[in-house]
């Protein structure tokens, strides 16, 4: 039986193929999901070790460790030095910039200096600095010049006017040493080096003298012994401090940072199962057409002695034979694209150091072998079943073209009781959401897992019943597409075998039904986050500076492309008095020039009336202020007048920290300040992202060109809908990407289903031919068949998949505020071209088949 599938196999070679593919492209799949994670976890061990230099031991110690316990572990014998990898926020500022930097000391050894130094040398002795490059050059200094440095400590104080006070050190120091730029992916990189026990003075003082070293490398003099060392540390120090080897505190560190990413490696697993099962239905597909074209030789092999056992073993070891030759191709494939995709990366200019090696291990090749093998196998199943009913005396009778039985009964209860129960816990799941009125993370899970298991249950039923659904919708969508004889043929073919064309054009529904889903999905939640952020943000763009915008600046941002109007407003602060007594201070600001109703997007969010002051939510909750409290406002500060004005206040959903108050009662308070607050609205068919980029850009090279200009805060709804839309379509374009395989992996499908089918209609084809059916008909018959079952599937796919995006988005959103349903026509279009186009392709080799085999020949009994 081993020789006679093995020529089964070589004989039905063409047959196979697209099966093979099928099988190749979801082992890829997974394969190239566990080369990506193995590269992420490399990639992050590498930098990890080597953030520790070479280092012998690491000390971690969770409650931290005091300058003494340090000394006490440097006395320790054959520790030759200790290095302190603490970090501290500090300001350093230069002739004319202030820049934030992160402090660390220099290492005493330099087996422990993980720092590159570029130019000069490392401080030495307090006073000194080393920076690196890019720091330097902000600062505008080289080696030789002076920054000073300032650190500051915060101490809660119940008896100040402002809850703490505050007091901090400055420190001149001269720049001896410039660094290459550390990866930013080493999360405990410093951008400026000091000498250590300066370092130690200003933890103290940052911290308030409680310990402040954290982690401490070591190194150990020449053939000391390691582990007696690590005793002796270890009695040093709290029962809760660890002391490890580089390799151990290494791999411990890169778990840690690498949960996200396992998390990572979960979803793309999980869209590989995608790809894998619609692999397994073109599998099933293949077999069992192989099955019906080898009846003959099935109910020979039966005659001649053969029982069920070995017919039932050959067809699942062809299958198994399939699967591993498939799933072998498909991890060279999977690791060619990794490896191409490494390549491009290692060079280009990334912060995070990427190595163009590919880490194979074990569970890289075992896991996608094993995987491709035992779904090939599981798909042949039903199959090598079929293939075990043939009587021996189906040996003496033809079985071309026999039409299939159609579904029974019991499938459609099923289908109709899958499909109820799905879409009704998927209804469940959104009057959960709606009606609890909270945003509480449990409700939201509990709505999340009841609509998850409503969409598997009611895809399923679509699955199970599409046999009923998909041979009407052929014919009713082929009444209007063929209407000749030639069309009529097609839709007559195309719905021969329910099954196979059902279980075809459901390969194509899963892949299509999951983009469509992912597309309503995020153009419900952008639709629902901007509705959201223009009630919030009054404005599109907001741009303010503490003291005033000048000309240059107001003229830039005015200039920009897509920018159609705009108010400058005036800013100052005011005590403001409850009538409880209770007393605090708002900034508030009004407008100096302009038409506040011509900027804003929700006027009756932000718009001021005489009496009026509006107030912010979230400022509202910091100075404890209700909707409807009447506040006494009057001047602050020095040169603040007497005037006191009485308003009510109006608490809305507004973003930010700055109420609002109509130009007349805001110069009551004395002079108007030049305006420091402009706002600006985009016109409806601007590129925001375009729009907030180029404004961004305007303002910061204009602070850096124009000396004593302050660079402006820039914020407002089209600032976060561009952060929020670029989020959006990153994900969605990745999502969209790897459910694609899905999708190429059912197109394969419905090329082989065209090309089993012309096999199985050889002589039918060729009697068509005889009668007079010309090439070009018959091609165009196979391509009408291709288009009929790849829309199907497309449209069914695509009215499930606006379903699941509107009920995933409203459990996830409805606690932001009501989520509409959105429909990507665009992307519905894309989504039905690409379908009706490969419909087309498809069935373009079985046409090319098809119309070379000579009538004659094809008419001939085997």
């Amino acid at each position: 039986m081993l020789r006679l599938t093995l020529h089964q196999m070589r004989a039905s070679a063409g047959r196979l193929v697209a099966a093979g593919i099928a099988i190749m492209l979801g082992t890829a799949f997974v394969a190239a999901s566990l080369l990506a994670t193995a590269t992420i976890e490399r990639t992050t061990y590498n930098s990890v070790s080597s953030s520790y230099s070479d280092a012998d031991l690491v000390v971690v110690a969770s409650g931290g460790l005091t300058d003494d316990e340090l000394a006490s572990i440097a006395a320790v014998e054959d520790v030759d030095a200790v290095h302190t990898m603490a970090l501290l926020g500090a300001e350093a500022s230069g002739p004319s910039r202030t820049e934030y930097v992160t402090l660390g000391g220099a290492a005493p050894d330099s087996s422990l200096e993980s720092a590159d130094l570029a130019e000069g040398e490392l401080p030495t002795a307090p006073g000194q600095v080393a920076l690196t490059t890019a720091v330097a050059e902000r600062l505008q200094v080289g080696i030789g010049d002076e920054i000073s440095s300032s650190v500051e400590q915060w101490e809660a104080d119940p008896d100040s006017p402002d809850g703490g006070t505050s007091q901090s050190q400055t420190a001149t120091l001269t720049v001896v040493g410039l660094l290459n730029e550390p990866d930013a992916f080493l999360f405990n990189r410093a951008s400026a080096l000091i000498e250590p026990d300066q370092l130690s003075e200003l933890l103290a003082l940052a911290r308030g003298g409680e310990p402040a070293h954290y982690e401490l490398t070591l190194a150990l003099a020449a053939g000391a012994d390691l582990e007696e060392v690590r005793d002796a540390v270890g009695g040093l120090v709290d029962p809760s401090a660890h002391v490890r080897t580089v390799e151990e505190q290494a791999k411990i560190t890169t778990a840690q940072l690498t949960g996200n990413d396992q998390i990572m490696t979960v979803l793309l697993l999980g869209f590989a199962t995608v790809a894998l099962a619609v692999a397994a239905l073109v599998i099933t597909n293949t077999f069992q057409v192989l099955v019906a074209q080898r009846t003959r030789t099935l109910a020979l092999l039966r005659c001649v002695g053969a029982a069920k056992a070995q017919v039932r073993r050959s067809v699942l070891l062809e299958a198994a034979i399939l699967g591993t030759l498939a799933s072998i191709a498909g991890i060279a494939l999977g690791s060619g694209l990794v490896a191409a995709g490494l390549a491009v990366l290692s060079t280009l200019e990334l912060d995070v150091p990427i190595d163009s090696g590919l880490t194979l291990s074990p569970a890289v090749i075992l896991a996608p072998l094993i995987t491709g093998v035992l779904v090939t196998t599981a798909a042949a199943l039903v199959p090598a079943r079929m293939a075990t009913r043939v009587a021996p005396l189906a040996a003496l009778h033809p079985m071309e073209g026999r039409d299939a039985p159609s579904a029974g009964r019991a499938r459609a209860v099923l289908s109709t009781a899958l499909l109820v129960g799905g879409f009704g816990l998927l209804a469940l799941a959104m009057v959960v959401v709606r009606s609890s009125g909270s945003d509480s993370e449990d409700t939201i899970l509990l709505a999340l897992g009841v609509g998850l298991l409503g969409g598997i249950v009611s895809l399923v039923g679509l699955l199970v019943g599409s046999v009923f659904v998909v041979p009407r919708l052929i014919r009713l969508v082929g009444r209007l597409a063929g209407q000749g004889v030639t069309g009529k043929i097609a839709i007559a073919n195309s719905v021969r075998n329910p099954k196979r064309t059902a279980s075809t054009a459901s390969a194509l529904l899963i892949g299509v039904a999951l983009v469509t889903m992912m597309s309503t999905g995020a153009m419900s939640a952008r639709e629902t986050l901007t509705n959201e952020l223009d009630s919030r943000f009054p404005v599109d763009l907001s741009v303010a500076t503490g003291e005033s915008l000048s000309d240059v600046q107001i003229s830039a941002v005015e200039g920009v492309d897509g920018v159609t109007e705009s108010v400058l407003l005036s800013q100052r602060d005011v005590d403001a008095a409850n009538e409880d007594g209770t007393s605090t201070w708002l900034t508030v600001a009004a407008v100096e020039d302009g038409e506040l109703q011509n900027v804003l997007r929700d006027p009756a969010a932000a718009q001021p009336e005489p009496g009026i002051v509006v107030v912010p939510s979230e400022m509202a909750s910091w100075q404890g202020i209700e909707d409807g409290d009447r506040l006494s406002l009057s001047g602050s500060g020095p040169e603040a007048g007497s005037t006191e004005v009485t308003v009510t206040a109006r608490v809305t959903g507004l973003d930010g920290m700055v109420a609002l108050l109509d130009p007349a009662t805001f110069a009551e308070f004395g002079e108007v300040a030049p305006a420091s607050m402009l706002w600006a609205r985009l016109a409806d068919d601007a590129n925001e992202r375009d729009a907030v980029r180029s404004v961004q850009s305007t303002l910061t090279d204009l602070s850096e060109s124009v000396e004593g200009l302050q660079a402006p805060e820039i914020s407002g709804a089209a600032v976060e809908r561009a952060a929020y839309g670029q989020v959006v379509d990153t994900l969605l374009a990745v999502v969209v990407g790897l459910l694609g395989v899905s999708v190429v992996i059912a197109l394969v499908g419905v090329a082989n289903t065209l090309s089993l089918s012309v096999i199985e209609r050889r002589r039918e084809s060729a009697m068509l031919r005889a009668l007079g059916l010309t090439k070009a008909q018959l091609r165009g018959m196979l391509a009408l068949e291709g288009v009929l079952i790849a829309g199907a599937g497309a449209l069914i796919g695509a009215i499930a998949g606006l379903l699941y995006g509107w009920a995933g988005s409203t459990v996830m959103l409805s606690s932001v505020a009501e989520v509409p349903l959105m429909v990507p026509w665009r992307d519905l279009a894309l989504v039905a071209a690409v379908a009706l186009v490969a419909g087309l392709l498809a069935s373009a080799l079985p046409a090319r088949s098809a119309v070379r085999t000579s009538p004659v020949a094809a008419l001939g009994v085997e």
